[in-house]
């Protein structure tokens, strides 16, 4: 994925999994009939997005989180009780 080189895998593959979902199915509800017939108009037009978000989603809880060696990270200070 190196269209996109600084941007977090876990986006990447989210994006690219909710993407390519959403265009098969937006292909599949639109030229087959057998997977829009007996439905409701709305449900119809609901079914590729609802399909994308989930396909993004899943892809993006699943895929690994990036290092960011390049952050530094200082430890924080005790807190300061009063007493």
């Amino acid at each position: 994925m190196a269209v996109l080189p600084n941007v977090e895998s876990k986006v990447k593959q989210g994006a690219v999994a909710g993407a390519l979902t959403g265009v098969v199915v937006w292909g599949l509800v639109s030229y087959v009939p057998a997977f829009h017939n007996g439905v409701p108009g709305p449900v119809v037009d609901l079914i590729p997005f609802a399909l994308a978000w989930a396909g993004h989603t899943i892809a993006a809880y699943r895929a690994p989180h990036t290092s960011r060696p390049d952050v530094n990270v200082k430890p924080a200070a005790e807190p300061f009780v009063q007493k």
